[in-house]
Order: C-alpha cells, then sequence, then structure tokens
C-alpha cells in the first residue's frame, strides 16, 4: 500500500522547484562575473525536481512493513509497533527501542483514510 503527499505539499513542492531553477537561470544572466546563485539554486532545483518526479509517496506499507519514502527515511516492522499516539497533527509510532512521526497534513485525505484502517487494524494501545 503507498500513502500520497497531499496535493497542497505537492503544489508547494513544484512551485519550490520552479523558483529554484528561475533564480539558478536568472543569475546566469544577470550576474557578470559572479556565478553563485547558480551555483547554489541549479542543483537545489534539478534535486527538487527529481523529488517531485520520482518521490509521490509518503509511506510505503509492504510486507509488514512500514517505510518513509524519502532519502533517510524510516523504516518499521508492524509488529514491533507497542503504542500509537495521536497528537499535534501527527501520528507518533513507538517500538520498544524506536519511534517515527508521520505528519498526518502531508497525507492525502484518501489515502490518511487507508493509513488509519491500516493503523487500526494493529493490536496496540492508542495514546
Amino acid at each position: 500500500m503507498k500513502i500520497l503527499y497531499s496535493k497542497k505539499r505537492r503544489k508547494y513542492d513544484l512551485f519550490y522547484t520552479i523558483f529554484c531553477l528561475l533564480i539558478g537561470v536568472l543569475s546566469l544572466f544577470f550576474s557578470e562575473t559572479n556565478h553563485k546563485f547558480f551555483y547554489l539554486y541549479m542543483p537545489l532545483g534539478l534535486i527538487s525536481l527529481y523529488r517531485y518526479i520520482k518521490v509521490k509517496y509518503y509511506l510505503i506499507i509492504e510486507k509488514d512493513v512500514l517505510k518513509q519514502n524519502y532519502i533517510f527515511g524510516k523504516k518499521m516492522e508492524l509488529s514491533e509497533i507497542k503504542s500509537i499516539k495521536h497528537f499535534a497533527g501527527e501520528y507518533i509510532l513507538r517500538t520498544d527501542t524506536r519511534k517515527m512521526r508521520i505528519d498526518i497534513g502531508s497525507i492525502d485525505q484518501s489515502s490518511l483514510l487507508d493509513l488509519k484502517g491500516e493503523l487500526k487494524k494493529l493490536d496496540v494501545q492508542w495514546i
């Protein structure tokens, strides 16, 4: 199961990508000698463009493993989860040794219902 980013978050990522690429290109044309903005904003723009195209999913649940879908995203076995806390617009999943935060505002509404359904299936303590 794949949990999508919200449309608002995807629009923000698109505008950020366009902004970085635009500043990088404009700095190339309007700066005569110093291209520091080009060397700063073009890589940021290209990285965010790649992220916008490839990373559509916030979470992936496969083979009873919950994985956050970004570079340093955490993985957590669903069977190891001991408690789930809903606090301040996020779910905090805890095991004996680790915890994972899931931002509810970044999740699409239809995917949020799927995620809630999967978490309700677990026999864990809700706080």
